[in-house]
């Protein structure tokens, strides 16, 4: 999609990169520019990894939110949601419940308007064009209001975007808040790259330099401090892990290369 078409914003800078649209074409999806598919290139040519780290990211998101599922939750609010690409949440969702409903939240104007057309024709399903971080203003709003009953257990989605909060406090304040607003059963789902110590920690630090040239720089945690959004939930097995070790479909499956090229750390835990 090099070209600009009618849906998308005019106020769209396309000479600038976005994390949304690049995490797309890593995906395989067509909903990118010129200038992501220079970016992912980039990273592609430093760290071949990268297509794994979105592919692992995409796969975990998918098992956990079935768990959910699988579990009786059948509305889920998924925060700094991006581009709706390859199997969004409210399919994922939809394979074990069909009633299920998925509210989407992000700010990324592209996204958006993707979002707005892929969803119009969707029964229970529907995006909040906001900020993350504004959580009364994401519960508060009239979609959400639709959708979400916050009376009832909901699946509280944030894969691979929590680390776009630069500040930390902002961010742990952020996941406390949602979860304080939601129901006891409800399920924390979170993916965050780790400060890995050790073999490939440089290459990590590399793709989030890399990440500063884009329209939302990314920001690198310890895994204590991943750990410890999770505090006061039960989490569930196998705990705080790489994303391609969560609940793996064939069971076996690790990351066979350096962990640190799984980047992510993912947990689901439940609000008892």
């Amino acid at each position: 999609m090099s070209g600009q078409v009618s849906w998308i914003p005019t106020d769209i800078d396309l000479k600038r990169a976005s994390p949304a649209r690049v995490y797309d074409y890593l995906l395989g999806g067509s909903w990118n520019f010129d200038v992501d598919r220079m970016m992912a290139q980039q990273a592609i040519n430093a760290m071949p990894w990268v297509r794994d780290l979105a592919r692992y990211n995409r796969q975990f998101l998918g098992r956990a939110v079935r768990f959910c599922a699988s579990d009786g939750v059948r509305q889920f609010l998924d925060l700094g949601s991006g581009m709706p690409t390859a199997k969004s949440v409210h399919e994922m969702a939809g394979e074990i419940a069909p009633d299920s409903h998925v509210v989407y939240v992000e700010q990324e104007p592209v996204a958006i308007a993707h979002s707005e057309l892929i969803l119009a024709p969707v029964e229970g399903a529907d995006i909040v064009a906001a900020d993350m971080c504004d959580v009364l203003g994401v519960l508060a709003d009239p979609t959400t209001g639709s959708l979400i009953d916050l009376t009832e257990p909901v699946g509280v989605i944030m894969a691979s975007s929590l680390h776009y909060v630069l500040d930390a406090a902002q961010a742990s304040a952020t996941v406390a808040a949602y979860m304080d607003a939601v129901a006891p059963g409800s399920y924390l789902v979170l993916s965050h790259i780790a400060d890995n110590q050790g073999d490939g920690s440089e290459e990590v630090q590399g793709l989030v330099e890399l990440s500063k040239t884009t329209s939302a720089a990314g920001v690198a945690r310890s895994r204590e401090w991943i750990a410890g959004l999770f505090d006061g939930l039960d989490m569930v097995e196998p705990g705080l892990v790489y994303t391609s070790q969560w609940r793996p479909d064939d069971g076996l499956r690790l990351v066979r290369d350096l962990p640190a090229h799984a980047s992510l750390l993912a947990a689901v835990a439940c609000k008892p």
